[in-house]
């Protein structure tokens, strides 16, 4: 699993944050708001128009019959 960046970005931005992992067999990708609840099971999790209730950690979790990995990324949003 490759490391995420940290994120600074102005409110009303599109985001993209990436999880880029690779392993035989394949992993099941998932992000969660950490504390929170699961937000998506694709590599991708975008926000379109991004607010400042968005900035929070994420984490990116893979795993697979082989083990488990996993990063995070904090995102900051910045007022227009």
């Amino acid at each position: 699993m490759q490391p995420i960046q940290n994120v600074n970005i102005t409110e009303g931005r599109n985001l993209t944050l990436l999880c880029n992992v690779s392993g035989i067999p394949p992993a099941m990708v998932s992000w969660i708001k950490v504390g929170g609840d699961m937000i998506t099971d694709k590599r991708e999790l975008v926000f379109t128009n991004i607010s400042r209730t968005q900035a929070e950690e994420y984490k990116c979790e893979a795993s697979n019959l082989c083990g488990n990995a996993s990063e995070t990324a904090t995102i900051e949003v910045q007022c227009k």
